[in-house]
């Protein structure tokens, strides 16, 4: 069920796509009372869809003033299962610029929220920082699991061993976002030798400022800025770095929440990994096992990591092998879908093998 088109690879991935009907345009008043008012139209289409094939479980990816999961599950009688990244209440007052009406609908959809991780059967929460924030808006500690972002081993192109160069190639991908700490990247390369350049994957808000910064630092012209790419080009092109880096620091409030999907993308592509020691990067990966790990936000440190990995005898590349592996036997979307099946009553866990 979805409000909107979905893209291709979803469409590809399952059985049956509903989009529910959208507002009128002339009936949206703002774009929180738009969301709002899509519960409705997501709950009648989702159980129209149920009466032909009745769900073993709901799942739903927590979002900012949606509650159609929790309804539906309810409505039901299943159990259900809400992914829960973040507090949306928390990213839209922190994140978002402010519009009129901004305060009432924050208030709404914090009760929203405590509503849908009430309802829920289990809360997947993706870090401990962000199990710690579903508990705070209510959820049962029973039901709350930590259960981080993963990898499709079969999406990743398989390593293949590095041409020897001069220098190096070190590679960047995210959406250039408050606490991605791609300008921490960036203020690191003028540590690191003439011949060591970036590749920075993506674009985002920030972006611009950090080109003004590689500006400043003289090192504009040693980095690609490749902009989006699909995301088979983006890896690709990942594939083809010495290093990959995950240089995340944290300056919110509260704790951090976040697990990058891209640290796993990384182990899977076995390139030698240099990232800040930030909660659960620190966790994931091991300093001199899988990873080298620095200070977060300390562009001297990030450096001092990447030139550890190019001095070592074989450039990092058994750090990759270690990375990969670990990645292939404990970080898979398969695992984590499984993980989550084992903490569901058993009589869901039949139904869901049984329509399988």
């Amino acid at each position: 069920m979805t409000s909107s088109e979905p893209p291709e690879q979803l469409r590809s991935a399952v059985n049956v796509v509903e989009v529910a009907a959208p507002l009128p345009r002339g009936a949206r008043f703002t774009r929180e009372s738009a969301r709002i008012a899509a519960n409705a139209s997501m709950r009648r289409a989702a159980l129209a869809v149920a009466r032909r094939m009745p769900p073993a479980f709901v799942y739903e990816r927590n979002a900012f003033l949606s509650r159609a999961g929790a309804d539906v599950s309810r409505e039901l009688g299943v159990p259900m299962v809400l992914e829960w990244n973040a507090s949306d209440v928390w990213v839209n007052r922190n994140w978002y610029r402010h519009a009129p009406l901004s305060g009432l609908f924050q208030t709404i959809g914090a009760r929203v929220e405590r509503y849908s991780v009430r309802s829920a059967t289990v809360v997947a929460a993706v870090s401990q920082g962000a199990a710690q924030i579903a508990k705070d808006m209510g959820a049962d500690s029973a039901t709350v699991a930590v259960m981080p972002n993963a990898v499709d081993p079969d999406s990743v192109p398989a390593p293949s061993p590095m041409p020897p160069r001069e220098g190096a190639v070190v590679g960047w991908i995210g959406s250039f976002g408050p606490w991605h700490g791609v300008e921490v990247a960036v203020e690191s390369l003028q540590h690191l030798p003439a011949n060591v350049e970036f590749v920075l994957v993506g674009d985002g808000e920030q972006r611009t400022e950090c080109e003004r910064l590689a500006r400043r630092m003289g090192v504009h012209d040693r980095i690609t800025w490749s902009g989006t790419l699909p995301r088979p080009e983006a890896l690709r092109v990942l594939s083809d770095c010495d290093v990959l880096l995950s240089p995340h620091h944290w300056t919110g409030s509260g704790p951090f929440f976040g697990s990058p999907t891209k640290l796993f993308e990384y182990m899977a592509l076995g390139r030698p990994i240099v990232a800040s020691r930030l909660d659960q990067i620190g966790e994931i990966l091991q300093d001199g096992v899988t990873a080298v790990l620095t200070e977060p936000g300390d562009p001297a440190d990030l450096a001092r990591g990447v030139a550890k990995v190019l001095a070592m005898p074989d450039r990092g590349a058994e750090l990759g092998v270690r990375a990969r592996r670990d990645a292939l036997e404990n970080h898979t979307w398969d695992r984590r879908a499984g993980q989550i099946l084992a903490r569901l009553p058993l009589s869901a866990v039949c139904t869901a093998a049984e329509g399988n």
